[in-house]
């Protein structure tokens, strides 16, 4: 089933509306009808890992002598504009990507071949409703026994009391679940599936659009209040992309302008711990197949994968002490009510688990992670202040066009 329009905006909304740091469900009734193919594994419960670099300590200003950040001057390059034309072609364009949609045709009242159909439909086990088994204005491809689509197939014969069956029909389908089902209390079961055929449904083209349509993928009662969240969307994309590319700007000049000497053993530690954590996501934890790796993804050898890693570390830690530095020269002090605001929105968004996220930015290390991103989120603080009196001029995106030339 798809996710309907509005979740994919709202979740990139929530996205921006939490930038500052630098650095799906199932379908209501689709357990008890979809293939799953899963193994159950036993979860040994794992060491405790200490980041390498978890036992340094390094005060900014001991490292760093930060470039004048008073009114700094950066150039962004970027469309941060948007006119009436861009929320029509970003609407075409989630049309297309998050598609085929689906309306009813009242010119059809016999399901045949090819013919999707929406349905409501209970799945009793000995006279019992099951859970999972109850699905209401279901999109089902008949023939093809399959979700609207084909990205969820079903279980042999759940759909094949319903071909030939007529709009209004209400039948019953005897469905025995294959023996390996996922679900061990429908493994084997012979069920019953009780349909109820409520229309036969047509593709939709973007000229169809229309207030249900509205309704039903964004949560809104017309098409102009579509329109208008679309727009708030691209707005806000707009506003994201301008902040970022700013951000980055200032920090760039921060890099580029400051005095910064890095502690080789800090570094040393750093790569250790990025390694690690490249092999363990990658390389099965085997660092005998981290060649093949770099080779596959990079076209490189490891000694020029580390050497990538290394360039990018020295500018991360370069502007993690300049960043310190600016954070103590302006007396900025952690909120821990705005922290914790703050970090359960990111990790909510990208993580899942505040946990999970300490355990991504702590190269497997809570504790370590944990106090790693109330540094970012000091860090972060800085630069909107710097941003604040930044001179920061705009230039538009060049688009390069090829020139066709003849030969005479």
């Amino acid at each position: 089933m798809k996710k309907k329009i509005i979740a994919l905006l709202l979740g990139t909304m929530m996205a921006v509306s939490i930038m500052g740091c630098g650095d799906s469900k199932k379908g209501e009734g689709t357990e008890g009808t979809e293939v799953v193919s899963s193994e159950e594994t036993d979860k040994e419960e794992k060491a405790t890992v200490v980041a390498a670099s978890r036992g340094f300590s390094l005060k900014g200003s001991d490292y760093a002598k930060p470039a004048d950040y008073s009114a700094v001057k950066v150039t962004i390059t970027g469309d941060y504009e948007m006119e009436d034309a861009d929320v029509e072609e970003h609407f075409s364009q989630m049309f297309e990507s998050y598609g085929p949609f689906y309306q009813e045709d009242p010119t059809k009242t016999t399901i045949g071949e090819g013919d999707i159909v929406n349905v409501d439909y209970v799945g009793k086990l000995d006279g019992e409703a099951f859970e999972g088994g109850t699905a209401e204005g279901t999109l089902i491809d008949v023939y093809g026994n399959s979700a609207a689509g084909g990205a969820t197939t079903f279980i042999d014969g759940f759909t094949e009391g319903l071909k030939g069956a007529s709009v209004g029909d209400v039948i019953d389908c005897d469905v025995t679940f294959p023996k390996e089902y996922h679900s061990q209390d429908l493994a084997g079961k012979a069920v019953v599936f009780t349909f109820t055929v409520n229309s036969i449904q047509k593709e939709m083209t973007i000229q169809d659009v229309d207030d249900q349509f509205a309704k039903e993928q964004f949560q809104v009662e017309t098409v102009e209040e579509m329109f208008e969240q679309i727009r708030s969307y691209l707005l806000q994309m707009n506003e994201f992309n301008k902040k970022r590319d700013s951000i980055a700007a200032v920090q760039d000049y921060l890099i580029a302008n400051s005095e910064v000497e890095v502690p080789e053993d800090f570094l040393a530690a750093r790569l250790a711990d990025y390694k690690r954590m490249v092999v363990e996501a990658n390389c099965e934890g085997d660092e005998s197949k981290l060649e093949e790796y770099a080779s596959t993804y990079y076209g490189k050898t490891v000694e020029e994968l580390e050497k990538s890693w290394e360039e990018a570390m020295v500018d991360s830690i370069k502007l993690e002490l300049i960043m310190d530095a600016i954070a103590q020269e302006l007396g900025l002090k952690l909120n821990e009510e705005e922290y914790t605001t703050y970090i359960q929105q990111m990790a909510a968004s990208n993580y899942g688990t505040v946990e999970t996220m300490y355990e991504n930015y702590g190269y497997g290390d809570v504790v370590y992670g944990e106090a790693y991103m109330k540094d970012l989120y000091l860090y972060n603080q800085a630069i909107d202040r710097i941003l604040e009196t930044a001179v920061i001029k705009e230039e538009p995106q060049v688009v390069e066009s090829e020139t066709e030339t003849t030969e005479e």
